[in-house]
């Protein structure tokens, strides 16, 4: 297997259990290794064929700083079920995520390491309306799904309970006539109209439903 690193990939984000730890942002350390089969990009040159780290980094960031994580093993889990969805490239994916002020005086830094493949987030499937929704991960906390609208098909935002992150992974969608971008995050809410495919191919849409205020 070929792999491509990301190594000490550094942000700050709400994440911890304790009170000092809600209140305000702290430095976070994340070090990444994808694993997949790099052949074909090495001969073709094409970055489609391989997965975009600068990419990578911006959906590791965007769901973090939206998540506000109280565990790292939460977050950690979280993070390999998102990669391994939206680039089914990857074969494997290993994060350690560091807190390096978490034992301020007694240690250099506590983190959490793992390692995940395709077959540890075994997919639900339903049909809908407008396509396919395949639920990747389902906690208490959260819920992170692929959602495929078939070209030609429009998707109402459903009123759900909590707050969503959503981004565009493939295809095209448009929102009040401006496509989304691929990659770029938003914060959506249930009053944030309908999405319609106007391309000709399945569009690719990832949702992450947190159940702010609920756990």
């Amino acid at each position: 297997m070929d792999w491509i690193r990301i190594d000490g990939l550094e942000l700050e984000c709400i994440v911890g259990v304790r009170p000092r730890e809600r209140r305000r942002p702290q430095a976070i350390r994340i070090d990444l290794r994808l694993g997949l089969d790099l052949s074909q990009a090495g001969h073709s040159g094409r970055i489609g064929q391989t997965a975009d780290y600068s990419l990578v980094a911006d959906e590791v960031t965007a769901l973090l700083r939206f998540r506000q994580y109280q565990l790292i093993e939460v977050a950690t889990e979280e993070l390999t079920a998102m990669l391994l969805a939206v680039h089914p490239m990857l074969e494997r994916v290993e994060i350690r995520l560091e807190k390096p002020a978490a034992l301020h005086g007694r240690a250099n830094a506590a983190s959490v390491e793992v390692s995940r493949q395709q077959s540890d987030f075994p997919r639900r499937r339903r049909d809908t309306a407008f396509g396919e929704v395949e639920t990747v991960l389902d906690t208490h906390e959260a819920t992170l799904e692929l959602v495929l609208v078939t070209a030609g098909k429009s998707l109402a935002q459903e009123p759900r309970a909590g707050r969503r992150l959503e981004w565009l992974v493939a295809g095209h969608l448009e929102a009040g006539g401006a496509r989304l971008r691929e990659g770029e995050p938003l914060i959506v809410s249930p009053s944030s109209g309908t999405l319609v495919n106007a391309g000709t191919e399945r569009a690719v849409l990832f949702h992450c439903l947190w159940r702010d205020g609920l756990v």
